[in-house]
């Protein structure tokens, strides 16, 4: 019979995700963190793992099932644009001049035009060529 419920619950509870109760003194470091549900072990406690890689065996009373979480962007600086091949030597030179962010990021915008710019002047007379 016990083991039976336990199978229940690993059924119910493996690969959900979870946040703890934090209002327990002794769970106030998960508080605010989403963690998954590994299994639940034979005492009828649940394997979650964080963030952090640690997985920790915590009743099955202080956890509430949540949505998947979105995936968190790095903390800091946004993801950075692909520059054209000739943005690159201009940002370069200029991050040696200790410019700020702003002006490095309109530096790569107008290197990024500019290549642009070539080449569609390139594809232009392919193309007029072709109608001729």
């Amino acid at each position: 019979m016990l083991l039976q419920r336990i199978e229940r619950l690993r059924l119910e509870y493996t690969d959900k995700y979870v946040v703890v109760d934090g209002n327990r003194p002794d769970l106030a470091r998960f508080a605010g963190k989403v963690g998954r549900v590994h299994t639940v072990n034979a005492a009828g406690r649940a394997l979650v793992e964080f963030d952090d890689r640690g997985r920790y065996d915590l009743e099955l009373d202080f956890l509430k099932v949540v949505d998947k979480p979105k995936p968190k962007e790095p903390a800091g600086q946004p993801a950075p644009a692909k520059a054209p091949p000739g943005a690159a030597d201009e940002v370069k030179a200029a991050a040696r001049v200790n410019l700020s962010e702003l002006e490095l990021a309109r530096l790569e915008k107008d290197a990024g035009a500019k290549s642009a710019s070539a080449k569609t002047a390139k594809q232009q007379p392919a193309d007029a060529a072709g109608e001729a």
